[in-house]
């Protein structure tokens, strides 16, 4: 998890910037690479969802998701960002379905394994998940650094970080209880699948996951261009950006060692209903200021956020639907939901930014989130199970 989650910061937490100072792409095409890369990832959530079920304790889609790592400094360098300028939407579209198969389709996958593996393993998933925010921070401390130098260099820092667990993978591996996993997959079909769609509780579910944590994902794309847009430089502001990003997912991994703690206090629902209100702050907050470290406090509370939400959610999936069906419900429910409403929106809101600017879009953006989350507070499922 520490050095995969490198790997996957490397390629996305500077992804914005990248695309609009070293590509010099509009705020309105950095939306639709947004998409673009969101349409990819959901014409593969659910299918890897269900393929991962199928293959019970098969670790076939981690060997995919490292090979394509693997990868990432070649495809930026000599495929991706030369079709960005010549020509565009082919460009998108390739860099879309590659970038899904190295973070967003696939970091879903991984992180459904290992809660599988966890929960049948009885640890905790939240004391694992925090060493792939640590791994994350480490990678942002110097992603900043690495984006200024120019080119796709921090690709292929990315590419470097991919060799780690392909190692693990081949010369260590890691085992799933056989017994207890052979019991938690008995007799998985297509059809269990089309049952969660005739369910209430799994459409609620998605009013939360859409309103709420989508409008935030969607905000949380360009927020690294508008928080190195406010200092003297841009160059200052990548790297302090990088710097404060490290900071953030260092407060994070604490935050994945809690969450559990705090999950099971509190209860699934009222953690859900927690993590929304952090995020619309968050959201209103960038709107209403513009001072480096106002920003910089308000982008902390990203570790105290996503700790809380990732936790909550896997247990109210287990609490609420098939247990078989973890990885196919996160990957649909969550996952696949969010990034259907991102690319629906990206576009949208970019385009805002680019005739508004930031902080107006951001207001619009909290006031959406709201009204969901309270919605939210009555369609969500009550606890029915002790945690």
């Amino acid at each position: 998890m520490f050095t995969l989650f490198c790997g996957f910061a490397l390629v996305y937490s500077m992804f914005a910037i990248w695309l609009s100072q070293t590509n010099q792409l509009s705020g309105a095409q950095v939306g639709i690479l947004f998409s673009c890369n969101s349409i990819a990832a959901v014409s593969m959530q659910p299918l890897l969802g269900f393929m991962q079920d199928k293959l019970q304790r098969g670790q076939q889609l981690l060997w995919l998701n490292c090979c394509f790592l693997l990868g990432t400094g070649p495809f930026f360098s000599f495929v991706y960002s030369p079709l960005l300028q010549s020509q565009f939407y082919l460009g998108a579209i390739l860099g879309a379905f590659y970038i899904a198969l190295v973070f967003l389709a696939m970091a879903g996958v991984v992180e459904a394994y290992i809660e599988r593996l966890s929960r049948l393993s009885n640890f905790e998933y939240g004391q694992v998940r925090l060493w792939g925010s640590l791994g994350w921070a480490a990678a942002a401390f110097f992603s900043g650094a690495l984006i200024n130098k120019g080119g796709e260099v921090i690709f292929w820092a990315a590419t470097i970080a991919a060799v780690v667990p392909m190692l693990i993978l081949g010369l260590l591996g890691f085992e799933m209880p056989e017994s207890k996993a052979t019991h938690d997959q008995t007799r998985i079909k297509f059809d269990d699948v089309k049952t969660v769609f005739k369910l209430k509780k799994f459409y609620y579910l998605t009013i939360y996951v859409l309103g709420v944590a989508t409008i935030y994902t969607v905000y949380d794309q360009q927020f690294p261009v508008f928080y190195a847009s406010i200092f003297a430089s841009v160059e200052e502001g990548n790297q302090m950006y990088g710097y404060l990003n490290s900071m953030q997912i260092f407060l994070e991994a604490g935050g994945f060692f809690l969450a559990p703690l705090i999950v099971n206090r509190i209860g699934v629902k009222t953690s859900l209903l927690l993590a929304g209100g952090i995020m619309t702050i968050r959201i209103f907050g960038s709107g209403l200021f513009d001072g480096q470290i106002s920003l910089s406090l308000i982008k902390l509370l990203h570790a105290a956020e996503l700790p809380i939400l990732m936790v909550a959610i896997f247990k109210y999936i287990n609490f609420h639907f098939d247990n078989r069906l973890s990885s196919t419900l996160f990957l649909l429910s969550f996952m696949f939901v969010m990034q259907c409403g991102a690319a629906a929106l990206a576009p949208i809101f970019g385009s805002l930014y680019d005739t508004w600017s930031f902080q107006p879009v951001y207001l619009l953006m909290a006031s959406i989130a709201t009204v969901f989350l309270f919605i939210s507070a009555f369609a969500l499922e009550n606890d029915a199970k002790r945690m």
